[in-house]
């Protein structure tokens, strides 16, 4: 019988941590702030004036760059594996969010990016 737990979701983030995530290691080393306000001033946001849903943090969305870039994942897999993955959740900053960014906002962050080079 399996055994269930209230507390599941702590126990498995605890076991994460315990086997060593690579993505906690890397947040450790690398100052994500500093790299999202130096994006965010070469390449600034769209405007809001015509409307539409907020942008999401520059830092998520760069954390999600690097993910795309570590494994390989097109965007459509960032997605599902953003959607499905604890680790790839908890370094972008997901963990207990309702909305995570969908193929579009990814290639719309690469393309802001690429017209606008540091």
């Amino acid at each position: 019988m399996i055994k269930e737990s209230l507390f599941a979701a702590e126990e498995r983030e605890a076991k994460l941590n315990k086997l060593g995530d690579t993505l906690q290691l890397l947040e450790q080393h690398v100052d994500f702030a500093a790299l999202a306000a130096a994006i965010d001033q070469a390449a600034p946001r769209p405007s809001l004036e015509r409307g539409g849903r907020r942008p999401f943090p520059t830092e998520l969305m760069v954390k999600a760059l690097i993910i795309q870039q570590l494994y390989n994942l097109s965007d459509e897999q960032m997605e599902y594996q953003l959607l499905d993955r604890l680790s790839f959740q908890r370094f972008v900053g997901l963990r207990h969010s309702s909305q995570i960014p969908d193929r579009t906002t990814f290639w719309t962050f690469r393309e802001r990016l690429q017209r606008n080079p540091l």
